[in-house]
């Protein structure tokens, strides 16, 4: 734990070394055992300031912090000027290399200064769960909780709380020399949420057999159980497969507990592919739900995207966690897992569906040609029943050989493959299965709609109908030309 200082009241030695003091003593009062720490005055970071703080990235931090040392690095800054202090702090976990968002407080003596730079400190903290295995009905994980067993003297320090989520990262390491990691792999959009911990162990669901001994006239007590604080459960919540929960040689499964820093997150939709085109005008159902597979009790809350494709998740005590799902037009195009205000400001990456959009456009347009060819061909039959009740022989075959030139089920055929065969090759090219699939069942369902309406039983009542109209117009029973419909 690391303390820079900056500012003009900074330049006196005692008041840098009381708050470092203060600090030391405000951690071993919160932590006890739980933390093998060393709190001092930093001498690479000066000077000690938000912006300072701001311009950290992990690469610089490799070589200075490094696995087989340190676990993790608080880095403290506190700005001392005449109107007080400003403390600053950022946590940095050596295994995952990751950087936490930046807390910040103000403050106006150096008493409460080394008492605010303790609660950031607490704040920015990210234990670390260990996966294990999935309980016994599958529908959960279970993970160790680092230093679980060693319970914190201050219970604002408690590791795990009721609703806490964690993030998930992968680790594989290196077969030859395990202390090397080989890859390290952080799941976006990947989350668990933790339902149980502090499991009371005792032996009231033990059988006869496994029970203690009873002695007759020996009164003893019952077991009160012991409180397993290393162990907790949780749910997993993904957009689809991910490796996380499965079995692997030399894989690390790793839960980073975060909690909200911010009341809300400022979320940038976004495409997979490319990450500078914003979704704009993006249809986002919000639903208060655990798993994509619960019935919400709330009824979701709609929201669209901004001109720069971002919209604002609110905190919800009682949900940490929102399934997102995401429209565009009535398909649903991604469905998501978030946790708001573990990130103030976030982007979230959802699959490319240009190939997609395009064909529903193109459907849109074949659909209203196929309306447009449908009214037309009423106006025709009901100029041909006109005629025929008038008995104008001439009006009635003007009114069929119009029919006859509207463009039929071949016609529509070719067209919906021309919108097809160039989807389909693009995603092929591209190697988008999904895209694919969708749009094989657009497709699919267009084609159904042609079959439906050109259906051999609705040709031959048209012809039978035309013969009729024929026959009252006091022409000759002939087939006429395009009685079907279908001329092209």
């Amino acid at each position: 734990m690391e303390v820079g200082f900056s500012g003009p009241e900074a330049v006196d030695p005692q008041l840098r070394a009381d708050i470092v003091r203060q600090i030391r003593h405000g951690f071993d009062r919160m932590y006890g055992a739980m933390w093998i720490t060393n709190v001092l005055e930093s001498s690479w970071f000066v000077p000690g300031s938000t912006e300072s703080l701001e311009r950290l990235a992990v690469p610089q931090l490799e070589s200075r912090y490094v696995e087989s040392e340190t676990e993790k690095a608080l880095l403290i800054a506190v700005e001392c000027d005449r109107d007080g202090f400003t403390v600053s702090c950022r946590e940095l976990d050596v295994r995952i290399q990751e950087l936490t968002p930046i807390t910040t407080r103000k403050v106006f003596t150096p008493d409460a200064a080394a008492h605010a730079a303790c609660e950031l400190g607490r704040d920015s903290f990210r234990p670390i769960l260990l996966y294990t295995s999935q309980t016994l009905d599958k529908t959960e994980l279970e993970f160790v909780v680092q230093a679980g067993l060693i319970i914190p003297p201050d219970p604002a320090a408690a590791q795990l709380r009721e609703g806490d989520v964690l993030r998930t990262f992968l680790r594989q390491m290196d077969r030859k020399n395990p202390g090397k990691v080989k890859l390290l792999q952080r799941l976006d959009l990947c989350y668990v949420r933790i339902t149980g911990f502090n499991d009371v162990l005792g032996s009231g669901g033990l059988s006869a057999d496994e029970q203690a001994v009873r002695v007759e006239g020996v009164d003893t007590q019952p077991s009160q159980g012991w409180q397993d604080t290393s162990r907790a459960r949780g749910v997993l919540l993904s957009h689809g497969l991910v490796p996380f929960g499965t079995k692997g040689r030399n894989l690390q499964q790793i839960g980073v507990r975060q909690r909200p820093i911010a009341a809300s997150s400022r979320v940038r939709m976004v495409l997979q592919n490319r990450p500078d085109r914003p979704l704009i005008c993006l249809r986002v159902d919000q639903v208060a739900k655990l798993r994509q597979t619960d019935v919400s009790a709330l009824p979701p809350v709609r929201i669209l995207t901004d001109r720069r494709g971002e919209l604002t998740l609110q905190t919800d005590p009682k949900n940490p966690t929102f399934w997102l799902y995401a429209y565009s037009g009535s398909t649903l195009l991604a469905r998501v897992p978030y946790a708001p205000g573990l990130t103030p400001v976030d982007t979230v990456k959802l699959p490319d569906d240009s190939i997609r959009l395009g064909v529903e456009g193109d459907l849109y347009l074949l659909r209203d040609e196929l309306v447009d060819m449908v009214a037309e061909k009423a106006v025709h039959m009901s100029l041909a029943k006109k005629a025929s009740e008038a008995k104008n022989g001439a009006s009635f075959l003007e009114a069929v050989a119009a029919m006859s030139t509207l463009p039929g089920d071949e016609a529509f055929g070719l067209k919906l493959n021309e919108i097809r065969a160039p989807a389909v090759d693009r995603a092929d090219k591209a190697k988008n299965a999904a895209a694919k699939r969708r749009v094989e069942s657009l497709i699919g369902r267009m084609s159904d709609s042609l079959t439906k309406y050109f259906a051999p039983e609705k040709r031959v009542a048209e012809a039978d109908e035309l013969l009729k109209l024929r026959r009252a117009a006091g022409l000759p029973d002939e087939d006429p030309a395009g009685s079907s419909g279908s001329g092209r």
